[in-house]
């Protein structure tokens, strides 16, 4: 999506669909799709392959040390065969098996080997059963037997032999099992056996190194499907967890089984990882709230500059854009409130050029027709007047003359504005130029009850045309005397020199000009006056600005009019001669 918005200049873009499409709301889908789609593949991808992997190494682990369970099981029953069956070839005790009869006793040798199994710290006692006995005879505590029948104990085949029990042990007996041998072999029945008593707890120790305090607990479960602990106590009957894990029996109808009994780091662990989603979760309402909260501020920063641009192009030059917004909004409505500025006044520069060219060229052809005319009837009017003998008509006769003077000062006003004369800059003296105008003007100030007064300065000196400057300078003073007719006051002329530029200002304590008026002064046919034409502050400008000077109108209301001429100073390197 490269363009959104397509118009022409036949349908421009409306704002709401600006709004609806701004950047802003396109950067927030975006930052939301960037940061949200990846966190939401990690939590998949850490639910599922991770957590299977870890289960999968765990589940590989607990068969191998179940393996090995197992063989150190097998092996402790293997060892205790090779014993039995060390014992079983022993000459006297063979014999004792195969050839007693009911009612002998063992002989002081035979004795002796079996209580040196009793040494071991594994075996509680030996039992033989003789093949013509009826009754098994048992070298070992007497204790250990009560509440026990040897005939009801199971009965596993393991490796040549037979395991008899276990007897389950009680609060007043340990637990033990019986592993028997029959020297003639177990098929067919044995007539005559001997056997070990080996304690439970021997046998269940081989699994305590599958202990995980506070994680799994190693059991074994013989044939009587009872659960024994590790230190051959019984355990307890329990709901099972499906978490429990169940080896392959180590020997027929005996295995081994993992009880789960949680796990301490689990909670922890859940609590964590719940923590972590609500604070995904929370960061992404956050990056939402944030990212709405600054397109609406976004939005009420550019709409302003939006609607004021596009009323610049419509042409409303004169309403403010409203320059608000920070940062980069800020110095972008900046930088269009200077736009609109300028482009106002490029707009009133170029029609004030296109209305001057205009007058220019009306005002030519006025004063061309006007002034042949003209002389033609001031010279007929002169040649009548010499003639004429009656009083009265001499006297009419001259008031038309003189007012063909006056409309021939017009006409050259005219031809004045419309074609300037070219400034030829030179040195200028501007004291004398002031001094001069002065001079000529003092007589018409006198005969208005105007003071006219020359502030003192030093020497300067302009570089323009002299006669274009007095030109100028005679206007502005005539025109303050003009405007202290019948009310007297004072006219000042000031010189002074700042920077690269003189000043000659002319200031009168006259009714002023009002605000409305003050930027109209300069327009051609513009006037305050009843018999005025308009066109003196308009050719003054014309020739301030042939001079690369300017003029400048500063009033106020029943205090006055200050108007000041800027001129380039002279400049020794600067002056061609």
């Amino acid at each position: 999506m490269k363009s959104i918005i397509k118009h022409d200049s036949s349908t421009p873009p409306r704002l709401r669909t600006l709004q609806r499409n701004g950047l802003a709301r396109r950067y927030l889908f975006s930052a939301l799709l960037i940061a949200l789609v990846p966190l939401g593949l990690l939590a998949i991808v850490y639910d599922t392959q991770y957590v299977r992997a870890l289960d999968k190494v765990t589940e590989s682990r607990t068969n191998a040390r179940l393996s090995g369970a197992e063989n150190l099981l097998r092996t402790f029953l293997q060892e205790r065969i090779y014993e039995l069956e060390g014992l079983a070839d022993i000459p006297e005790v063979f014999e004792w098996l195969t050839t007693a009869q009911p009612g002998d006793t063992p002989d002081r040798v035979m004795l002796a080997q079996l209580r040196q199994q009793l040494d071991s710290p594994h075996i509680y006692g030996v039992v033989t059963k003789p093949a013509r006995f009826d009754q098994p005879q048992w070298y070992l505590t007497q204790t250990l037997l009560e509440g026990v029948s040897w005939r009801t104990l199971p009965v596993t085949r393991f490796a040549g032999a037979e395991l008899l029990g276990p007897a389950l042990p009680t609060p007043d007996r340990p637990g033990w099992i019986i592993l028997r041998l029959s020297p003639t072999g177990f098929d067919p029945a044995p007539e005559a056996w001997i056997g070990l008593v080996i304690r439970l707890a021997s046998l269940t120790e081989q699994i305590q190194d599958l202990t995980l305090p506070g994680l799994q607990a190693p059991l074994i479960v013989p044939p009587q499907k009872v659960l024994l602990t590790s230190v051959g106590n019984l355990k307890p009957p329990g709901p099972g967890s499906k978490k429990d894990i169940n080896s392959r029996a180590f020997i027929e109808g005996w295995h081994i089984r993992l009880q789960w009994l949680g796990d301490p780091l689990l909670g922890p662990l859940e609590s964590a990882r719940f923590g972590l989603i609500f604070l995904a979760m929370g960061v992404a309402l956050g990056v939402i709230f944030l990212s709405r909260h600054l397109s609406k501020r976004l939005d009420r920063q550019v709409t302003p500059l939006i609607e004021g641009a596009d009323r610049v192009a419509s042409g409303d030059f004169d309403t403010p854009l409203g320059i608000e917004g920070t940062a980069e909004i800020g110095y972008l409505s900046f930088a269009l409130e200077r736009m609109r500025l300028r482009l106002k006044r490029l707009v009133k520069s170029m029609v004030d050029v296109e209305r001057r060219a205009v007058l220019g060229q009306f005002s030519a052809g006025v004063a061309h027709e006007i002034r042949n005319p003209l002389a033609t009837i001031k010279t007929t009017i002169q040649a009548l007047s010499r003639k004429e003998s009656d009083p009265k008509r001499q006297k009419l006769m001259e008031s038309v003359d003189h007012e063909i003077d006056r409309v021939n000062d017009v006409v050259q006003l005219l031809l004045d504005y419309a074609r300037p004369r070219e400034a030829k800059a030179q040195k200028v003296n501007v004291l004398d130029v002031v001094e001069t105008v002065k001079i000529l003007a003092d007589a018409v100030a006198h005969r208005h009850g105007v003071e006219l007064v020359q502030v003192e300065h030093s020497q300067v000196f302009a570089w323009a045309d002299p006669s274009q400057i007095r030109q100028i300078v005679m206007n502005l003073v005539m025109n303050a005397i003009q405007a202290l007719e019948a009310i007297g006051g004072r006219v000042v002329i000031r010189v002074r020199q700042q920077g690269l530029a003189v000043y000659i200002s002319v200031s009168d304590n006259g009714p002023g000009v009002s605000a409305d008026h003050l930027s109209h002064l300069t327009e051609p046919f513009f006037t305050t006056k009843t018999n005025g034409t308009g066109l003196g502050l308009a050719i003054c400008k014309q020739l301030a600005q042939a001079n690369q000077g300017t003029l400048r109108f500063q009033s106020v209301p029943g205090e006055g009019l200050k108007v000041t001429l800027r001129l380039p100073l002279y400049l020794n390197n600067s002056n061609p001669e």
